[in-house]
């Protein structure tokens, strides 16, 4: 029995989450609770029925779309939240960039653990290995489950087309360094973005252009539309209006 990997697509701007199931051995573990995942939630509890135990949050990056159910189900489920240590000041503006976009501001849930690049995380018997991905993000990581031919790349590599460059902290060099690590990857490697259908590095080096010159400047201009640009006036704004 190989892993199972469950999308949930969720919230305004389509995220998805995913469930990583090792049903044999009664783990799983969640990645990016998005905004509206109660449809993900309610799986877990069919799966907690059947004696499958929630192990884990994993955050790819700290982006509000991303990490704004964390303390939803970390309540719930009793289950520990990993991330990057350096996406922390996004989860500490958590409630800022609800209120720019217009969102009811959630409770923010702060790490209790932290991943690094070259960790092993794990779901039951599947092991899955940490790269460090930055560019959208300081603390953008992917997970590598060598095993499976997946990886969970966030909002670094999407099907044709990259993740934005235009927020605090991005950086397009560093994210053409974050993908020249995820092209190197096996061809048939699966792609799970943070939004968006599944791909291959196969087909993404085929077609993508942000991956078939990784030596030009499309990068410094990218943006997805996933996330919000926002500065301190705006944080400031929304605290006030709030």
């Amino acid at each position: 029995m190989s892993l199972r990997v469950e999308t949930f697509v969720a919230g305004p701007l389509a995220n998805n989450i995913y469930l990583l199931v090792d049903e044999a051995a009664g783990e799983a573990v969640v990645v990016d609770p998005s905004i509206d995942s109660g449809t993900a939630r309610a799986r877990v509890r069919q799966l907690q029925s059947r004696g499958v135990r929630l192990m884990a949050i994993w955050n790819t990056h700290g982006h509000f779309d991303h990490v704004y159910d964390n303390a939803l189900w970390k309540s719930e489920f009793g289950a520990p939240l990993w991330m990057h240590r350096d996406d922390l000041f996004w989860v500490e503006r958590l409630r800022e960039q609800s209120l720019w976009m217009g969102l009811t501001a959630p409770q923010t849930a702060l790490p209790d653990r932290w991943i690094e690049a070259g960790s092993v995380m794990r779901v039951g018997q599947y092991a899955a290995r940490v790269l460090h991905t930055p560019g959208h993000s300081p603390g953008s990581v992917s997970f590598v489950c060598d095993s499976e031919n997946v990886c969970v790349s966030g909002d670094v590599l999407f099907h044709g087309s990259v993740g934005r460059t235009d927020l605090p902290g991005c950086s397009p060099e560093k994210l053409r360094q974050s993908l020249r690590q995820l092209v190197a990857l096996p061809a048939a490697t699966r792609i799970l973005p943070g939004h968006g259908e599944a791909t291959t590095i196969e087909h993404e080096m085929a077609t993508n252009p942000f991956c078939l010159d990784l030596s030009g400047d499309a990068l410094d201009d990218a943006s997805d539309g996933f996330a919000p640009v926002f500065d301190e006036a705006d944080s400031q704004n929304a605290q006030e209006n709030n």
